[in-house]
């Protein structure tokens, strides 16, 4: 194939930093277009060369598919982007993967990347420390002091000598996911050993260090020293002074102090419904801290979390108060919303359950009514145009009649036609969709069972990259579990047992009804049904 064709690009504007790599086969090209759509693509301005001007995707079936410009009038600027595969992207994928990483953690980082664009990623903590992503395997690495930790890029070589020195390299690489992404892994690489690698979950970075599964009491190394020796004739040859090894350290110790304020933060931040148990475990660990500083902070965090847990009570009491007085659809479910909070009442659940008895009362004595007015208004309607028919000649109120069913039938006709053809069209592209997801979901599953575990819907949504996974309705979820079993013998254990084998109501269900509709033997309780699922998933897992 064709690989000098432009592969990425950044969403948004010509300015921006989010990067897009374009899919290679039709396929994968055209769902990259459905999950697109909205956005604008650009040939960026963070690309050595890059003109800053708009892309469009070019499908190709005699080449991969790529990006290419729009056409012009030949008055613009050329382009003069010189390297337009995948690694060119390298260093924004680079910027995104560990500026994510670094707000799991609770930090955050300003970004730039030095000249020439693409060779390098700078990463300037709050705290000042600077890490350098060196990602041109053409330049040397600077291992010079202003950045406080190095991390080289695919391809980057160095000598041997600096890594015996060192004691360790960290590496990253970038690895294609469907639909046209990138995700990245750190690895830690170790004289005579080669590189682990991990996930960025897995890697946290402390004052220490970067605390990998190779190094998980990591301190960072000191940067290699250059020394200078007196050669006879006037010369000098620079060698590093050798480092001594970092001292040995014991096991790592977890910090119940920082993973409680951790959690505070993410509750304070996106999960108010687990403000409560958040701020408890503070308040749990108060009362056991005898460490001067860490009950400074645990108060610290106390007095950030306990306003916004009384000021959401607070909130909570008002929207059940409004709910009493008149409960409308969005209170209703505004204050089911809130119902998910840990420190709700027996009380306050029974003013809510009370609300809907009452919601639905009402709105099934508005529909009744509605009814009856209805009725009244086309008997009067009737009437009237009986009374009017009743004064034409017999003739005129034949034809007018013949006409008006006429028009009815053709009206009648013209709208069941399309709803028919509305319908076969919303039947086949469903049929499409669950027939293109089918292979994803397969593929995780067989991926779990070998594995020997459980997953979820989410999880699959999360490493496969299909958002539609996600958002697949119950009976959805049936169908394309049962194109899934297709060719799964009839004796044999199913794959969506591994869903299953989670346990959860949901699950559960999902595969009874499974199990009904591939006309297979189902228990009746949940802890037979559960007992049937573990003992298809050891038959997969003895597949493997």
């Amino acid at each position: 194939m064709d690989r000098r064709l432009i592969q990425t690009a950044v969403f948004g504007s010509s300015d921006s930093d989010e990067p897009a790599v374009c899919p290679e086969t039709v396929e994968e090209l055209q769902a990259f277009r459905r999950t697109h759509e909205n956005d604008s693509i650009w040939c960026g301005t963070k690309f050595e060369g890059g003109c800053g001007r708009r892309l469009t995707t070019r499908l190709c079936i005699d080449k991969i598919c790529h990006f290419a410009h729009y056409a012009s009038d030949g008055s613009g600027e050329r382009c003069g982007r010189k390297t337009k595969g995948k690694d060119s992207a390298n260093h924004l994928f680079a910027k995104t993967h560990l500026a994510a990483w670094l707000h799991t953690q609770g930090l955050t980082a300003e970004f730039s990347y030095p000249e020439p664009l693409g060779s390098a990623v700078l990463v300037h903590l709050e705290d000042r420390r600077i890490l350098l992503a060196h990602l041109d395997r053409n330049r040397p690495v600077s291992w010079d002091e202003g950045s406080w930790e190095v991390i080289l890029g695919p391809g980057v070589r160095i000598a041997p000598d600096i890594l015996e020195r060192r004691g360790y390299v960290q590496r990253i690489r970038f690895e294609d996911r469907p639909g046209g992404g990138r995700i990245m892994r750190l690895g830690t690489e170790l004289p005579g050993l080669g590189t682990t690698w991990d996930g960025l979950e897995d890697v946290e970075l402390t004052s220490q260090g970067l605390n990998t599964s190779t190094r998980p009491n990591a301190l960072r190394a000191p940067m290699p020293e250059p020394m200078e020796h007196a050669e006879p004739g006037g010369c000098s040859i620079v060698s590093v002074a050798p480092t001594q090894p970092p001292p040995a350290s014991t096991a790592r110790q977890e910090d119940p102090v920082k993973r409680a304020l951790m959690r505070l933060d993410r509750a304070l931040r996106d999960q108010p419904d687990h403000l409560y148990s958040a701020v408890r475990a503070i308040q749990r660990l108060l009362e056991e801290e005898k460490a001067p500083e860490n009950i400074a902070r645990l108060r610290l965090g106390l007095n950030r979390g306990q306003p916004q847990l009384e000021k959401r009570a607070h909130y909570r009491q008002e929207v059940l108060a409004r709910l009493r007085e008149q409960p409308t659809s969005l209170l209703l479910a505004e204050a089911t919303q809130l119902m998910r909070d840990l420190d709700v009442t027996a009380e306050q659940r029974e003013t809510v359950r009370a609300a809907w008895v009452r919601h639905h009362k009402e709105q099934d004595a508005a529909r009744r009514e509605q009814a009856r007015l209805r009725v009244a208004r086309e008997a009067q309607q009737e009437q009237e145009r009986r009374a009017r028919t009743e004064q034409q000649r017999a003739e005129q109120r034949e034809q007018n009649e013949a006409a008006r069913r006429a028009w009815m039938e053709q009206a009648l006709a013209e709208e069941r036609e399309r709803e028919e053809t509305a319908e076969r069209q919303a039947q086949r592209e469903r049929a499409e969709k669950l027939d293109y997801l089918a292979p994803f979901l397969l593929g995780a599953l067989k991926k779990a069972a070998r594995e020997k575990r459980v997953t979820t819907w989410g999880e699959i949504q999360d490493k496969t990259g299909q958002r539609e996974l996600g958002r697949l309705a119950h009976q959805d979820k049936l169908a394309i579990l049962e194109t899934v079993e297709k060719k799964t013998l009839s004796d044999g254990p199913l794959w969506s047992a591994v869903l299953a084998a989670t346990g959860s109501d949901d699950a559960l269900r999902l595969h009874r009804d499974l199990l009904r509709r591939l006309q297979r033997p189902a228990a009746d309780d949940d802890t037979g049904l559960l007992a049937q699922i573990n003992t298809d998933c050891a038959q997969l897992s003895r597949h493997w």
